[in-house]
């Protein structure tokens, strides 16, 4: 079912941003959110992400810049008179009423009296249609959070804004609900905007994703660009995790650069650099876990010779079910990160061993090696924490 005509149904932010006194939550950012898209805000504690969000709903009043929804300039409006509708972490239902009541609610604020049809389909939209009559303590915390949805939608926004809807939720309800949260979204065909700090969140249900980093815009793509080519060290690291080798430009072949990591070399692709390509500039090599097979010292020699490659110590080993992972600790990178499938376990990948990681330079990205390496990563010298706003 689509609910309405949505053909101004954008979001569009221009010199956006927010000061609270000398403190700069969100940074005057340009972002334009297609119409009928699954949009995701995504970034650390403290990034500014929710700022933005309450800025397009109008509960916080920009520093700067306007909120265009379709052709609209709502900036000045106040909440209720915007076409959107938000949908919190709280569910902030009604206790006192049954869930037909609770998503008729906002029909019944605007003085429609005959809500049976739209009520019943809101709730088949959500697949709670037999949980009509029950009060929502009667209901689990995925049915409550879909009630909740059901309620926003009900009242035809352009737009629906979620502000980390699923934080409340135990991961495999979390999983659940993204699969239907994405199903409900691409049914209704109306704009999403999704607050989240959880990478796999985001990376599951939206179209676009927006990585957010103390108050601007890292990187905007699809899931599937930012995280196979990265233009910063953050966001290379928050979505997901990178070996990043400290190199130098050697040279160039063809369309690759060649570098060299200590002793050895590398090659990369010209087109996955997004540092100075200039013979002698440092860049950082990175490389996905998952990209990289393991081999035991013994073996080098079946290694392709058009694989890069770096030798190593195993260092610790983790299993993990579907994978093992490995860390390995190289002349050229300590830590080095590797996870295989535990499809042929080789019993003399253990904590002491010599190995050879190697893999295709197709996989291989560049990165300006002025910034650090740590950007996006988990603790003090990683994550940039802002702590007066999330």
């Amino acid at each position: 079912m689509k609910t309405t005509d949505h053909g101004n149904g954008d979001v569009r932010l221009t010199g956006i941003s927010k000061a609270y006194g000398s403190f700069t939550a969100v940074h005057p950012l340009d972002l334009t959110v297609p119409q009928g898209s699954f949009f995701a805000l995504l970034g650390a504690s403290g990034c500014g992400k929710t700022t933005t969000l309450r800025m397009i709903a109008g509960l916080e009043e920009p520093s700067s810049g306007t909120v265009h929804l379709g052709e609209q300039d709502v900036t000045a409006l106040p909440p209720y008179k915007r076409p959107v509708n938000t949908v919190f972490q709280s569910y902030a239902l009604f206790p006192h009423l049954d869930i037909f009541e609770n998503v008729a609610f906002g029909l019944r604020r605007r003085g429609i009296k005959s809500v049976k049809k739209q009520v019943e389909e809101m709730l088949e939209l959500v697949q709670l249609g037999e949980q009509a009559r029950k009060k929502p303590h009667q209901l689990s915390g995925g049915q409550q959070q879909r009630v909740a949805v059901a309620r926003a939608l009900i009242n035809h926004p352009k737009v629906l804004l979620l502000d980390e809807p699923l934080g409340a939720l135990d991961l495999k309800l979390r999983r659940q609900m993204q699969l239907e949260l994405k199903r409900i979204q691409t049914e209704v065909g109306i704009t999403f905007v999704h607050v989240t700090h959880d990478q796999e969140e985001a990376m599951t249900m939206a179209d676009t994703v927006a990585v957010m980093n103390a108050g601007r815009v890292e990187q905007l793509g699809s899931p599937a660009d930012l995280y196979e080519n990265p233009r910063t060290t953050f966001v290379a690291n928050f979505l997901g995790t990178s070996n990043l080798i400290e190199a130098e430009i050697d040279s160039r072949s063809g369309d690759d650069l060649v570098l060299k990591a200590g002793d050895g070399k590398l090659v990369l692709p010209g087109a996955r650099c997004s540092a100075p390509a200039t013979a002698g500039g440092r860049v950082l090599a990175g490389v996905r876990p998952e990209k990289i097979s393991l081999t035991h010292a013994d073996d080098a020699g079946a290694i392709p010779e058009n694989r890069n490659r770096v030798t190593g110590t195993i260092a610790a080993t983790s299993f993990i079910g579907v994978s093992t992972q490995y860390i390995v600790d190289s002349a050229v990178c300590p830590g080095l990160e590797v996870y295989v499938q535990n499809v042929d376990h080789d019993a003399r990948l253990v904590p002491g061993a010599d190995v050879v990681l190697h893999w295709s330079p197709a996989h291989t990205f560049g990165l300006d090696a002025a910034q650090s390496p740590l950007a996006g990563t988990t603790g003090p010298a990683g994550l940039e924490e802002e702590t007066a706003v999330r």
